[in-house]
């Protein structure tokens, strides 16, 4: 038998015992996801396991068994692991007390536990574990340690995104996101370390499910519950070791990590800790219960307050009662979050308790807008309480951020409560609404990958201000967020979050002006996802609503909306009448010049599909035109492609080159990797013309994993000629042989979106045109 990549071999026997791939997949127990990977070369190297249950259920002989073990390619060693993005924050201070700890998890890892969940009270110091244990195994693990913080994360449902997201899978906002993050990590070797799992326990099945479809994966969590799932072995993380009460060296109190800690972040906010306050630091080591968080705020306060004195005031904040269910450390967490808080002025007071009502942190602009119009604090006030904030260990600072750990978080927001809560509320969502709508202007300018990345960051405050403002009974706020917000989704690929916050909002009464932008928000979601006929009906819609407002920006939008309906239909008059009629609409309205420019686009993709290429380019240019002059990158990289399919109907294969380099490089700033899939594919059929066929290979190999990344088209009014493609493939294979093709294909389809995009450009001369065999092997 010829030698053929593992998945054309499956493919062959599998064909030859007459199976489908649901009938192959159901007698090796696999999904038919996994058949097809394996088949579509998604998936190339299969675990022994998994090629011996294809073998029995292929009922293969003994050649084919050895066959399909030989068309496994090696996993490559690498003496390094890879690098990976961490969310984990870790404060760059010693770890004190955790050797054991550290290599009893390490070792339950090493001995085949795959799903492990270190579980204690907030404040134990979980996180801190968790990553000293990820850092000592991750040369167990080549492919490298991920490491997410989910604290962020209000929806159970959108933790494989998130997962998927830290992958580098952007764009996999989609009801398959778990079988798009499982078959990425099926063929690879990852500790995956999720941290304060806590709160998304509902989610807690998925991960056990990821561990066990996934054989080079281990799951770390840390979480104050355990998942409760099968294969998990949970780790209790105790308290620091505590001096004893009768301590009166400074020795005898280091000697245990607790008085260890306390006495080294002393020190650290210069207190110079005398033989003198050994006892009442040993006695506060014992009533903070060992826990490390508690300790860094007790640790804080020594700048102003003796040991003694400390413990005097520690003593009245723990008298107060709490919950007698809870454990003691619990309990003591509490009183000394409280103590921390009765420490603090009012002023101070107010201010940490508005803290909590920000996710993720917030910029120093942002808590100042709330604090003045939500709590009549001075703006000129904020920043000096702040620092005060942080001089308490309540506050942290990154970059240009303000942001609290997570417990300290959840306290803040506990003691924001009743009319004050809403008024904060309401001034926290009137700030994140100005933002996205300064936003969604800026998305049509020259400026549009600085207001995509500030977006990015606010997010979480983005997506809480929506929840808020509809739980509040306010909808017009919630609407007006979520029609900002579309066209940053649609670039990020999260169309299943803004057709869910769409279908929120329109399940409320909304004034006209709202109802009709979200019916178009609902729209470009539903169409983007490839779900046509939903879009088709929401544009619709809200041409109906806008109608009687006489609202040109809608009207455009929602007649140029059914314009692309009647193109996905195939109905091309009817796709031309809407255009024009959405044009004269945006002609109108000086705001919709960036409509207008799409739409110039779109009418020269109308002729193009009518065999008129050289009718399309003047259109097309147009739009090119408009967009240029705002300096709005995705109006002019769709120009761009639809330049270079006319350019490539025309037979002007430079010109096409040159509009596709510029469109990846535009398309790679905003990080749109739907539309950087079309570009790599059309300059597939660029290269093949010029006889580059192992490029071909790779970029077609590129494009279809850029695709799988996002799960979705996304630019379905993009209509290139699927015969180039064809044709560049078939030749690629037939110059450069099936193997070398198939390796090359592979290798492209590995890349991720830089990588992609910078051997896409790579100058790599010309070569004589080759044109594509009609016919013959």
């Amino acid at each position: 038998m010829p030698v053929q990549t593992f998945g054309g071999l499956l493919r062959t026997l599998r064909e030859r015992a007459g199976l489908t791939q649901q009938e192959l997949a159901e007698r090796a127990g696999l999904t038919p996801h996994a058949v097809s990977s394996l088949e579509r070369g998604a998936r190339t190297r299969p675990y022994p396991h998994t090629v011996r249950s294809l073998a029995d259920a292929l009922g293969a002989s003994e050649s084919d068994r050895g066959a399909l073990v030989a068309a496994v390619p090696r996993r490559q060693s690498t003496a390094e692991p890879v690098a990976r993005p961490s969310t984990l924050v870790i404060p760059p201070t010693p770890l004190f007390g955790r050797d054991e700890d550290i290599a009893a998890v390490a070792g339950l890892v090493r001995s085949g536990a795959r799903l492990v969940t270190l579980t204690g009270p907030g404040g134990v110091g979980k996180t801190r574990l968790a990553a000293a244990v990820s850092d000592v195994l991750a040369g167990m693990f080549p492919d490298g340690a991920l490491q997410i913080s989910l604290a962020p994360l209000a929806d159970a449902s959108a933790l494989m995104a998130t997962i998927g997201r830290v992958l580098g899978l952007e764009g996999i906002d989609v009801p398959d996101a778990y079988d798009l993050v499982a078959a990425q990590l099926r063929t690879a070797r990852h500790l995956l370390l999720l941290d304060n799992f806590e709160h998304l326990l509902s989610a807690a099945v998925q991960v056990g499910q990821l561990a066990a479809e996934c054989p080079g994966l281990t799951v770390l969590v840390s979480s104050r519950s355990p998942l409760r799932v099968r294969a998990e072995r949970a780790y209790v993380v105790e308290p620091l070791d505590l001096p004893g009460r009768d301590a009166t060296t400074v020795e005898e109190l280091r000697a245990h990590p607790a008085g260890a800690l306390l006495w080294d972040r002393a020190r650290s906010v210069g207190v110079r800790t005398e033989a003198t306050d050994v006892p009442a630091a040993a006695d506060l080591c014992h009533r903070l219960a060992g826990l490390p968080l508690a300790i860094e705020l007790a640790a804080a306060q020594l700048r102003l307050l003796s040991p003694s004195a400390l413990l005097d005031r520690l003593e009245a904040a723990g008298a107060a009662p709490g919950a007698r269910d809870l454990p003691e450390r619990q309990r003591s967490m509490r009183a000394t979050l409280d103590w921390s808080y009765s420490l603090l002025d009012p002023v101070q007071q107010r201010l940490f308790t508005l803290l909590g009502a920000f996710r993720g942190g917030a910029t120093l602009e942002a808590i100042e807008a709330v604090a003045e119009a939500g709590d009549d604090i001075a703006a000129y006030d904020v920043l000096g309480t702040l620092d005060e904030l942080a001089a308490h260990s309540l506050v942290r600072v990154r970059s240009d951020r303000f942001d609290m750990l997570e417990p300290i978080a959840q306290y803040a927001r506990s003691r924001l409560v009743g009319d004050r809560a809403a008024r904060i509320g309401r001034a926290h969502a009137r700030v994140y609404l100005d933002l996205t709508e300064q936003a969604a202007a800026g998305y049509e300018r020259a400026d549009q990958v600085d207001w995509l990345a500030r977006i990015e960051e606010e997010e979480a405050n983005i997506l809480v201000a929506v929840d808020r403002s509809l739980d509040a009974d306010d909808p017009r706020t919630a609407a007006r967020i979520t029609w900002f917000m579309w066209l940053y989704w649609w670039l990020r690929g999260q169309l299943s979050v803004g057709r869910r916050l769409a279908d929120r909002c329109l399940a409320t009464d909304l004034p006209s002006w709202e109802r009709s932008r979200v019916h178009l928000a609902g729209a470009t979601m539903s169409y983007a996802a490839g779900d046509h006929a939903t879009a088709a009906s929401y544009w619709a819609e809200a041409d109906r609503v806008a109608s009687g407002q006489d609202d040109l920006e809608v009207r455009s939008k929602a007649r140029a909306g059914t314009g692309l309906a009647a193109l996905a239909a195939g109905d091309l008059d009817a796709a031309e009448d809407r255009f024009r009629a959405g044009l004269r609409y945006a002609l109108q309205d000086d705001s919709s010049l960036w409509m207008a420019s799409l739409v110039h686009v779109w009418l020269g993709t109308v002729h193009l599909l009518r065999g008129a290429p050289s009718t399309a380019v003047p259109e097309i240019e147009r739009g090119l035109h408009l967009a240029r002059a705002r300096g709005d990158r995705l109006s002019t990289y769709v120009a761009l492609y639809n330049l270079s399919q006319a350019a490539l109907a025309l037979g002007n294969h430079d010109l096409a080159r040159a509009h596709v380099v510029e469109g990846i490089s535009l398309s790679q700033e905003t990080r749109d990797l739907a539309n950087l899939a079309f570009f790599v594919e059309t300059l597939a059929v660029v290269e093949s013309k010029e006889g580059n066929h192992l490029r071909v290979a790779t970029l077609l190999g590129a494009g279809a994993g850029l695709r799988e990344t996002v799960g979705a088209d996304v630019y379905a009014y993009y209509h290139p000629d699927p015969s180039l493609r064809a044709c560049a493939e078939k030749a690629a294979r037939a110059a450069s042989g099936g193997p070398a093709h198939d390796r090359a294909f592979a290798a492209g389809r590995n890349l991720d979106a830089a990588a992609v995009a910078e051997f896409a450009v790579r100058d790599t001369g010309r070569r004589a045109t080759l044109r594509c065999p009609t016919a013959g092997p």
